[in-house]
């Protein structure tokens, strides 16, 4: 949805009606996932697509139904196999359930939530015009018009916060799609090292915000991470553990240990999700020697992800970002990392 707020605000700004298009399920092949929007306006503004372009079409047609008074909502389904994919439906195959609606007050609260870098989860009724939206600082708005549903698809929403969290519940009193909307991650990497540039450039490229430290003049150059914030000085004089948030990844690529144990004593005490640490397994030893030492029980240092990285091949500095960048992502969306040609 962060893609098309430009386009909803402005629309709100100018008192313009809106309908919008959620992806409540795919099946297949399909591109998009669930959670993604399409909007438009009653004079023919289109943001987003639920499909990169093949069923828009239709969906626009469902939409302006909505728009037109036919239908308070509706939940139009697109399928088709690959085999006759190119001859009509999904050019992808697969298939998609969407929800239709026009725009609901409470999105309002949800765009504001969502630029402010606030993690917010957001519950929708499939059969009727109903929403929950819940924030960070514990505070729930609107209903789904049933204490008892309202109370239930909460504690969905506890269980899958921070997100990202997209899908369709099944509760006694009906089908309500849950999400848990994460703000943008943020990747902390300490130690201005060969690896941090392509990692630093890499996680640019996926859009998170990317903050790199180091102690030492000569690495941390500004002009060898351009769109990263560079941050000199000891991890623990720069940074607390109150820097790093649920939406944080932190890497320690020193491979010093007077570095080494600062950062990841911050990166221990904190919300980070995810902390990758470079090393040998001898190194790794060696550090959570001294991080028990230093009071650490075994089971905080079981969050620690080392050595870092997927086993994805490859020794060049590059290729070891990559396979950084594609661990992170993988913890982030409760994945083990596997090649998808074995999955089941």
């Amino acid at each position: 949805m962060k893609e098309i707020i430009p386009d909803l605000l402005r629309w709100r700004h100018d008192g313009k009606a809106i309908a919008l298009a959620t992806i409540l399920e795919t099946r297949g092949s399909a591109l998009r996932p669930a959670g993604t929007r399409m909007a438009i306006t009653a004079d023919g503004e289109i943001a987003g697509s639920v499909s990169s372009g093949c069923v828009d079409g239709d969906v626009v047609a469902e939409m302006e139904a909505v728009l037109n008074g036919k239908a308070a909502l509706r939940r139009p389904q697109f399928g088709i196999s690959d085999e006759q994919a190119w001859s009509a439906g999904l050019s992808c195959g697969g298939a998609l359930e969407l929800l239709v609606e026009l725009w609901p007050s409470l999105y309002d609260v949800l765009i504001e939530e969502v630029q402010a870098r606030r993690p917010v989860g957001f519950a929708s009724r499939t059969d009727k015009p109903r929403h929950l939206l819940h924030t960070a600082d514990g505070k729930t708005s609107g209903s789904l018009g049933e204490p008892d549903l309202d109370g239930a698809v909460l504690m969905d929403i506890a269980a899958a916060w921070p997100g990202p969290h997209a899908q369709k519940h099944t509760y006694p009193q009906g089908e309500v799609f849950v999400e848990v909307i994460p703000p943008p991650l943020t990747l902390v990497v300490f130690g201005a090292t060969a690896i941090a540039a392509p990692l630093a450039a890499l996680a640019r490229h996926l859009d998170f915000t990317v903050v790199v430290n180091d102690a030492r003049r000569a690495f941390l150059r500004p002009e060898s991470f351009p769109e990263a914030e560079v941050r000199f000085g000891w991890p623990q004089e720069v940074f607390t553990p109150e820097s790093f948030d649920a939406s944080c990844a932190v890497v320690v690529l020193f491979h010093d240990a007077k570095f080494d144990i600062p950062a990841l004593t911050l990166a221990l005490k904190s919300r980070a999700f995810y902390i990758g640490f470079l090393g040998s397994r001898a190194t790794q030893s060696a550090r959570r020697a001294d991080l028990l030492a230093n009071g650490f029980k075994e089971s905080e240092l079981a969050r620690i992800h080392g050595p870092v990285g997927l086993d994805i091949g490859g020794k060049e500095a590059s290729l070891i970002a990559l396979s950084i960048l594609s661990e992170i992502v993988a913890v982030r969306h409760r994945r083990s990392g596997g090649m998808l040609s074995g999955a089941k």
